[in-house]
């Protein structure tokens, strides 16, 4: 008896997780690749500030000059929840964005490459063409 509680549990784990939606949306031979996020300074003759974490890891504050970046790799949990959000601040605006989170990856897949611009951050979109994806400054 205990035997088939156990079969019953992973035979419904197993239909849960394969009904996920956001599971569904993902190709399954890439669910353990590791994922890359950078973020490069896209505004001529400045330094910019950026803080990036997860409620996991924190990346620690970085000063990035001109044309530099920033960039990590991590695997995104089970359940696709991984959320990565940076502290931007240049001479133009500042604010705090998602640079990865389940919405995004639909966007930008594995690989979520940002530029950082006078006007704002920007998401190149190699699912798109690479149309950038831009979002003013909050503050």
């Amino acid at each position: 008896m205990k035997l088939s509680k156990q079969h019953l549990f992973i035979t419904i784990s197993l239909l849960l997780l394969s009904n996920n939606p956001i599971l569904s949306q993902t190709d399954d031979s890439k669910l353990f690749e590791h994922t890359v996020v950078s973020v490069q300074n896209d505004i001529p003759g400045e330094d910019i500030t950026i803080h990036c974490y997860s409620t996991e890891d924190d990346l620690g504050t970085h000063v990035l000059d001109y044309a530099k970046n920033f960039t990590w790799h991590f695997r995104i949990n089970l359940r696709r929840s991984t959320k990565f959000n940076c502290d931007f601040s240049t001479k133009h605006g500042s604010g705090n964005y998602g640079v990865f989170t389940p919405n995004l990856y639909r966007r930008c897949d594995y690989q979520c490459d940002w530029l950082i611009r006078a006007d704002g951050p920007c998401l190149k979109q190699p699912k798109h063409n690479n149309p950038l994806w831009c979002q003013k400054w909050k503050l």
